[in-house]
């Protein structure tokens, strides 16, 4: 027997025999001709590991191995959605965009799981990699807990290269099910399902009755929507077939009826009535929804609207009205930001609404709090909006014994000073503020600032009450040796932090500049500085003392309000003297004179935009970081202005535009050539 070939019939067979079970829910053998076959496939694996499969169908079952869950770059938008919580909001959108666009458009109407969002990329028909969606650009390598998930095809009927979009969910039922064998420890199906994801343990994960739902799918030749639906369905995936198809096109709704004959398939103008049906149905479903999802289906309009840094603008999430709950507002309590923002916070007696707890909640503003009459001692509705954030909705019955309306204090309860109203928002101006101070500490060891990830909330507050810290140059003067003397602070653990503390000197000049928190210098605002020759906090002193705001205005994508800050902040005596101080401690106040003068500048003037993964670029911002040392700008979309298309694998739709605007496009290989190539030359 060839042993090779039998594990790959085998595998070949089991896999199709799972797809007819779970997917199409139509067995093809008995029970017990598939252990029979599943026995022997696990048998020449165990003897034969080398011919094992990746992809193998007993990788179902999960490994008793702990996962690390390395984090990895997505090669294609993973945004969220912009989000309208009335069916009119909706029609008004979708009538703008036959009007921008074309009274041709069809619209999607698919239904909001309420899951974890996974993204699966397949290398020729072959499950690759699977991510979570993370920040959008970056999610967890989750892989091994993926492959246990029955649903999800491991092999393809076909050798493609496609990354699919997927929710991942658990009945209603099974939840219940399963819940009940752990005693009712998991608050709701999507914790459950979520959480599983980043179980250690991918034999743990098998046994959640976890499912998928594709909704999305991104190839090199691009398709409408509903075709993409479609290639999916005949690919092997499970696609929640209970959507609404919207358009004025008669052959096309016959086409779609066609292709998923138990869908609503109408004029747009019923659309309004099917949105209200499906809101209405939501609580008879065997799955939870959050919502609906309303897209354009025309690939091409899709790219005519585009996307912000945040959404895509050819899609619009309608939210249902979230669930609410009665309960008493305890105490309101004053918190103040870094940078003196007044925001008050609803103290509640505890209320369960949509599976979780909730005991605090946002009331944004005096403003906020004057329309609802709100008063401490009231009886109030809570909601989850979006089923996420808590908010106050309305007072059911006012207090008896204090029917007042709260006031914010005249006065900071930190630090005492007078709190001045500027816009909406009141403010504590006093930057000597003890909260003020705390907070900005925080914020300048948080982890996407310093990073120092050993000087937590918990610690970083110990360290301001106790007066060991009391701004940002005293985290590098400390004796931290001085905490053996603290409760729950032992050798090793203050040698973690020691390490931790001086590591963080080595972080670039840009991530510094980012951490000192100053309003308006954002990421961006900190890149375009340090790319217009900004690149050390001297030069941005000696051109804030000018107090000229056209020399920073001028900068793309500034304005006479960020000028006007950066003169602000770095023309304050206070601030000049920190800067100096973190100096003389050995951070990094400039961009290095030997990164900048050694490295020519082959892209200046070069506009580049970097799509698909990469070998030796893995996350891509390590490519970006070398088109920018070389004075290229890095971009995140294609426009007839781009220089460049770098493109990975994966490279998404990104690489059609850059054909069809002629863009060259450079390959990963070629990329490195130019960066080692020793002449001072460009591609």
């Amino acid at each position: 027997m060839d042993v090779k070939k039998r594990i790959e019939e085998l595998s070949r067979k089991l896999l199709g025999y799972q797809h007819s079970y779970y997917v199409l829910t139509q067995p093809e053998i008995s029970d017990l001709e598939y252990d029979r076959l599943y026995d022997e496939l696990l048998s020449l694996e165990k003897a034969y590991p080398h011919f094992a499969l990746n992809n193998s169908p007993t990788k179902r079952v999960g490994s008793d191995l702990d996962n690390n869950f390395p984090e990895i770059a997505h090669t294609i938008p993973v945004l969220s959605l912009d989000k309208e919580y009335l069916v009119e909001g909706i029609l008004k959108w979708t009538k703008k965009l036959q009007k921008n666009i074309s009274k041709e458009i069809a619209f999607i109407v698919e239904e909001k799981m309420d899951g974890a969002s996974i993204v699966l990329y397949y290398k020729k028909g072959k499950l690759h990699r699977a991510l979570t969606r993370g920040n959008g650009f970056a999610g967890n390598d989750v892989t091994e807990n993926i492959r246990t998930i029955r649903s999800i095809p491991l092999i393809l009927n076909s050798e493609i290269d496609i990354i699919v979009r997927g929710e991942i969910f658990i009945r209603k039922s099974d939840f219940e099910k399963f819940n009940k064998i752990f005693d009712n420890r998991y608050s709701n199906p999507r914790n459950l399902a979520a959480g599983s994801l980043r179980n250690i343990r991918s034999s743990v994960v098998a046994k959640v009755p976890l499912k998928m739902f594709a909704y999305e799918g991104h190839l090199s030749e691009q398709f409408d929507h509903i075709d993409v639906l479609y290639k999916l369905k005949n690919l092997g995936f499970k696609i929640n077939e209970s959507f609404g198809f919207f358009s004025q096109n008669t052959r096309l709704l016959k086409k779609v009826k066609d292709q998923f004959p138990y869908i609503s398939a109408d004029t747009p103008d019923h659309m309004d009535a099917y949105i209200r049906k499906k809101t209405e149905e939501r609580e008879g479903l065997e799955y939870e929804i959050d919502g609906l999802v309303i897209k354009v289906n025309e690939q091409k309009a899709r790219e005519n609207l585009g996307m912000t840094a945040h959404h895509p603008k050819w899609a619009i999430a309608f939210k249902f009205e979230s669930p609410l709950g009665a309960t008493i507002l305890k105490d309101i309590v004053v918190q103040i930001g870094r940078n003196g923002r007044v925001t008050p916070v609803a103290i509640l007696s505890p209320v369960k609404i949509a599976g979780s707890i909730v005991s605090r909640a946002t009331l944004h503003n005096q403003e906020y709090i004057d329309i609802l009459e709100l008063g401490i001692g009231d009886k109030v509705t809570i909601s989850k909006r979006g089923d996420v954030i808590p908010a106050v909705e309305n007072v059911v019955e006012k207090s008896e014994e204090n029917p007042t309306v709260f006031k914010l204090p005249s006065k900071c309860p930190f630090c005492g000073s007078k709190l001045i109203k500027d816009g909406a928002h009141h403010f504590c101006k006093n930057r000597d503020c003890p909260e003020r101070k705390r907070r900005e500490l925080v914020f300048f060891v948080s982890k996407g600032c310093m990073d120092i990830d050993t000087l937590g909330d918990k610690t970083i507050s110990l360290l301001f009450k106790k007066g060991y810290v009391k701004n940002i140059p005293d985290i590098y003067m400390f004796d931290y040796n001085k905490l053996l003397k603290e409760e729950g602070f032992k050798e090793k653990k203050i040698s973690n932090i020691i390490k931790s503390v001086e590591l963080s000197k080595k972080k670039s000049f840009e991530r510094l500049l980012i951490s000192l928190g100053f309003e308006g210098l954002s990421i961006f605002a900190a890149k375009e500085l340090i790319r217009n020759g900004f690149d050390s906090f001297d030069k941005i002193i000696s051109a804030a003392l000018q107090g000229n705001t056209e020399t920073f205005s001028k900068i793309e994508g500034f304005g006479e309000t960020t000028a006007e800050l950066i003169i602000k902040h770095f023309s304050d005596k206070k601030n000049i003297k920190m800067i100096d101080k973190l100096k003389k401690l050995g951070l990094n106040t400039r961009i290095k004179e030997d990164k900048t003068e050694k490295v020519p500048q082959i892209f200046q003037g070069q506009t580049w935009v970097i799509t698909g993964s990469f070998q030796k670029f893995s996350p891509r911002s390590k490519a970006a970081e070398e088109i920018e040392k070389r004075g290229g700008r890095v971009s995140t979309s294609i426009s007839k202005k781009t220089s460049f298309l770098l493109a990975g694998e994966y490279p998404g739709s990104k690489l059609e535009k850059a054909k069809e605007l002629s863009v060259t496009i450079i390959n990963e290989e070629k990329f490195l050539l130019t960066l080692n190539s020793k002449k001072d030359e460009g591609i």
